[in-house]
């Protein structure tokens, strides 16, 4: 039986490559994302939103918890608080959660980095218990820093009760809806951005795992993610699944600088919310990803030092600046839209130091939408004049 489920899951997956890689880059923006009940698709490094649906729906988001107990960890870690190498003892609590697990056993001692990947790779709740009582010291001190984290990250719609994802009952009124975890598809790509941004090596080091083996507990599963058996460039991030929150997913895949469509490499980060089913879970994501992949390109729109443009303190032709960009700006953008700049300067008065921040310049599409904005430098001094300038300098001042 076990095999014949493993091969109707392996056809039903073929057939969602098959209506992927057939897909039409032209299809209607409404349909793109049939199966959630809300989704967003959001580029890394503009931070651009490239595809939403019901983006801010507050809705339960199951194990996508957990992501936000590995962000703590990873920080904990960071700042010294904890050791990755912690040797972490399970006792009754930890041992008796339901729910998917990572099979811990009361009087176990397991180091608090493998317990980060039984979190991640195969959802155990009860990692995220062990987790939580060790660096939080009990479970409701580590939900107030998840809650802490949301307020810092500005996740203005999330609420956490538990640090894994599962509903929780009334003992008193059982028929009465439990209380889960909130959030939304923005607010979980907020955090899934924050993560990569801070922590990509500490992040991906585990979410990248196809398999996830520990022999000294004789533990071997596959990640829960199937997306990063079907598309080589995804490496993350979580699964999530509750019979409220239906089948949820945050995703991310590297897309890499080649053939000149994509002036440096980049990452889209996904996150699907309320699917029905695995499978439409599946699809769900890998439509957003073939869209966002075959619809936008980063381009570096703007170089570090490029000349912008000049001023002429009071109009007066020696007093010349000339003004640079302070970085490198890359914006991401269809192959037709219509880029527009609009370049705010500040009032400029004598004397100007090479670096002083003299204004803004902001990239914009037709539709109005800000696509990026770099700063505006001096690229010369003007400290030194002469006495003749001087006196035009202060006739100017005075009216004359």
């Amino acid at each position: 039986m076990k095999d014949l489920k493993k091969f109707v899951s392996k056809i039903l997956l073929i057939s969602i490559l098959i209506n992927i890689f057939t897909f039409n880059t032209c299809l209607a923006y409404d349909n793109i994302d049939r199966y959630s009940k809300g989704s967003i698709l959001i580029d890394q490094l503009t931070n651009r939103t490239l595809y939403e649906k019901n983006p801010d729906k507050k809705m339960p988001l199951a194990s996508l918890s957990k992501m936000m107990t590995f962000l703590i960890a990873i920080e904990s870690i960071k700042e010294g608080k904890v050791k990755e190498n912690d040797i972490v003892e399970i006792d009754e609590e930890i041992a008796k959660v339901k729910g998917s697990s990572y099979k811990l056993k009361v009087g176990e001692k397991v180091p608090l980095i493998e317990l980060m990947n039984g979190l991640m790779i195969v959802s155990g709740n009860d990692a995220a218990i062990a987790i939580a009582k060790h660096i939080g010291g009990t479970v409701d001190d580590f939900v107030k820093i998840m809650n802490q984290k949301t307020k810092d990250l500005g996740m203005k719609n999330t609420t956490f009760i538990n640090p894994n994802g599962l509903p929780v009952y009334s003992l008193k009124e059982p028929t009465k809806p439990p209380m889960e975890n909130i959030s939304t598809p923005r607010d979980i790509s907020i955090l899934a951005k924050y993560m990569f941004d801070n922590y990509e090596k500490e992040v991906t080091s585990i979410t990248d795992k196809q398999v996830y083996s520990y022999p000294e507990r004789g533990f071997c599963k596959n990640n829960t993610n199937v997306l990063l058996q079907l598309i080589p460039d995804v490496d993350g991030v979580k699964t999530g699944y509750t019979g409220n929150a239906g089948y949820c997913l945050c995703f991310s895949m590297k897309i890499h600088k080649e053939n000149n469509k994509n002036d440096c490499d980049n990452r889209l980060i996904g996150v699907v919310l309320g699917t029905n089913h695995k499978n439409k879970r599946t699809q769900a994501s890998m439509s957003l990803l073939e869209y966002g992949k075959e619809n936008f390109t980063t381009k570096n729109i703007i170089q570090k030092d490029e000349l912008i443009g000049k001023k002429y303190i009071y109009g007066i032709p020696e007093m010349e600046i000339c003004l640079k960009a302070d970085n490198n700006l890359y914006i991401v953008c269809t192959k037709d839209e219509e880029i527009k700049s609009e370049v705010t300067l500040k009032e400029i008065n004598y004397p100007v130091k090479k670096g002083d921040l003299l204004g803004v310049i902001k990239y914009y599409n037709s539709n109005g939408t800000e696509l990026g904005k770099l700063d505006i430098v001096s690229q010369n001094n003007l400290d030194e004049i002469s006495f003749k300038n001087k006196m035009k300098i202060f006739l100017k001042e005075h009216g004359f």
